[in-house]
């Protein structure tokens, strides 16, 4: 696909973040809506698609049909959000498994962008977030 193809979609996908976390106290069933309607622009047609995978699943799913890493970093700033409105609903249980499969994301999306020799400095800020609401849910 065209380079420019990819730069629409990662921008679309910020709106999009810049949408949810505006709405995410507020309105958050909106802004869990709007993290469902993403999912319906990518190779994984609906969030619970996305959510029926182990991380075992999605990683092969993300090989086989080629899953750029830049749109699952996109992906991974929304589930970061979908976890902190999950956790201020009292959903411990999807939250722990957002956080599973955050923590897989972020070391494959590392691992890409070590192969591509591309430099991102969001993987420690993610590793630290993840920490945190790993922290959080036990409380």
């Amino acid at each position: 696909m065209p380079k420019d193809y990819f730069l629409e979609m990662i921008e679309e996908l910020g709106r999009v973040l810049r949408a949810v976390i505006s709405a995410k106290k507020s309105e958050p069933a909106r802004a869990l809506q709007e993290i469902n309607t993403v999912f319906t622009a990518t190779k994984f047609r609906t969030k619970d698609f996305f959510d029926s995978l182990s991380t075992e699943e999605l990683e092969a799913f993300i090989v086989d049909k080629d899953v750029h890493y830049t749109t699952l970093d996109a992906l991974t700033d929304l589930l970061f959000e979908e976890a902190d409105i999950r956790l201020d609903m009292g959903d411990y249980a999807t939250v722990e498994q957002l956080l599973n499969k955050l923590d897989f994301l972020i070391s494959y999306i590392s691992k890409k962008e070590i192969e591509t020799k591309v430099l991102s400095l969001k993987r420690g800020p993610q590793k630290e977030r993840l920490q945190f609401l790993r922290i959080s849910i036990h409380k």
